[in-house]
């Protein structure tokens, strides 16, 4: 089923979050861009990214605040 949002649907809360952080490798966001966090829809049930949210996901913030992201993201840039 197609959600009335015509956003991206993720069944769980963990495949949001990592499909947030892939977004996140794949494209090189500074911290600050791109989608910020993850959201339950109330039309479909599933999972949303949001750029509007005035707190970063957690899982994202930690990757960040340890260097993670950004080992990563030079990786993805050398293959």
């Amino acid at each position: 089923m197609n959600c009335s949002t015509g956003k991206n649907q993720y069944p769980t809360k963990f495949l949001a979050e990592t499909a947030l952080i892939e977004i996140h490798i794949n494209r090189n966001f500074p911290a600050d861009q791109g989608p910020q966090n993850v959201y339950q829809c109330e039309y479909c049930g599933d999972w949303h990214l949001t750029s509007n949210s005035p707190n970063r996901n957690e899982r994202l913030q930690k990757m960040i605040d340890s260097g993670e992201m950004h080992l990563k993201q030079q990786a993805k840039h050398w293959e």
